[in-house]
C-alpha cells in the first residue's frame, strides 16, 4: 500500500509518497511532471524493496522557497536533504529526464553512494548549436514574466495537453493524461517548470558521470522525441561501469507506457 505524507528538510516541505520495506529505491521525476508519474511503477517493485517518490521543489505538492530550489544543484542539495530527513541511503537511484541529470550531479559529489544508478531517457546535455544559444536566454525571460505561468494554464486543455505528451513519442493511459492536465492547469507548477529550465545549467556533466561510482544503466526509448536516444551512448561512455540499454517501440515516458517493464529494469530482471 502506497502512503503520502509531508517532510520538512531542507527548507522546504516535501510531498512524499512510499510504499513497501527492504532496500530503498529513490525515484526522481522530470521537469514538469511529478511523483504521479511513478504511480504504476512502484506496485511492481514494493513487494522487495522500500519505494520513496518525491515531488520535486515546486512541482506538485513541493513548494519552492527560492529560485535557487530550482538549479541543478539545488534539487540535488534537495532529494540529499530529504534522504536524509527520511534517515534511508538509497541502494538503487533512478532518475527520467532530468531526474537523472539530478541524480548524477549528487552521487557524482558523493552526497548519494548507491549501488545501481539508472537512467530513464535521462536528458544530461544542453540543447547544441543555434538551438541552444536562442533557448536558454529565451526561458529566462519567460521564467521571470510572472504573467506567463498564469497565461499558459489559462489556456491548457486535455487535447494540448495530450499532443504535447504525444509529440514526446510516448502514448500514456487517459489516466495519466489527466494527472497532467492538473498540473498544468496550476500556474505554480508551469512557473516552476518553467523556471527550471531556466536555472539549468549542464556544462561538467560529462565530468560529473565519470565520477559515478555506481553500477550506471542507460535506457531509451526509440521513440523518444524529446532527448536524443544517443545521447545514453554518449553519457555511459563517460561512466567507470556503464551499459546502454535501447528500448524499442517507446518514447520519452517509457515507464509510464510500461511501468512493468520500466520496474524490471530498475530491479535488475531485464535482460
Amino acid at each position: 500500500m502506497m502512503m503520502q505524507k509531508h517532510v520538512s528538510a531542507g527548507g522546504l516541505n516535501w510531498n512524499v509518497i512510499e510504499a513497501g520495506q527492504g532496500p530503498v529505491i529513490y525515484l526522481v521525476h522530470g521537469t514538469a511532471a511529478s511523483l504521479h508519474s511513478w504511480r504504476d511503477v512502484m506496485p511492481y517493485l514494493a513487494s522487495t524493496h522500500r519505494v520513496i517518490a518525491m515531488d520535486l521543489p515546486g512541482h506538485g505538492g513541493t513548494k519552492q522557497r527560492a529560485a535557487s530550489d530550482l538549479s541543478l544543484q539545488g534539487m540535488g542539495n534537495g532529494i540529499v536533504a530529504l534522504a536524509n530527513a527520511l534517515d534511508v541511503v538509497p541502494d538503487i537511484v533512478v532518475g527520467h529526464s532530468a531526474g537523472a541529470a539530478i541524480l548524477a550531479w549528487a552521487c557524482a559529489h558523493k552526497k548519494l553512494t548507491p549501488r545501481n544508478f539508472i537512467s530513464l531517457n535521462g536528458a544530461f546535455y544542453p540543447f547544441g548549436g543555434l538551438a541552444g544559444s536562442f533557448f536558454s536566454p529565451i526561458a529566462k525571460l519567460i521564467a521571470i514574466n510572472p504573467f506567463v505561468p498564469r497565461m499558459v494554464s489559462n489556456i491548457a486543455s486535455r487535447t494540448k495537453v495530450e499532443k504535447l505528451l504525444k509529440d514526446t513519442g510516448s502514448t500514456i493511459s487517459a489516466e495519466g493524461i489527466e494527472h497532467y492536465f492538473k498540473l498544468y492547469k496550476e500556474p505554480s507548477h508551469v512557473a516552476a517548470a518553467l523556471g527550471m529550465m531556466a536555472a539549468w545549467d549542464l556544462r561538467g556533466m560529462d565530468d560529473n558521470l565519470a565520477r559515478i561510482g555506481a553500477d550506471c544503466v542507460f535506457v531509451t526509448g526509440s521513440n523518444d522525441k524529446a532527448v536524443p536516444p544517443e545521447t545514453a551512448a554518449r553519457a555511459a561512455a563517460r561512466c567507470r561501469k556503464a551499459r546502454h540499454l535501447q528500448i524499442s517501440g517507446f518514447g520519452h515516458l517509457l515507464h509510464e507506457e510500461n511501468p512493468q517493464l520500466a520496474a524490471s529494469i530498475i530491479a535488475g530482471k531485464h535482460p
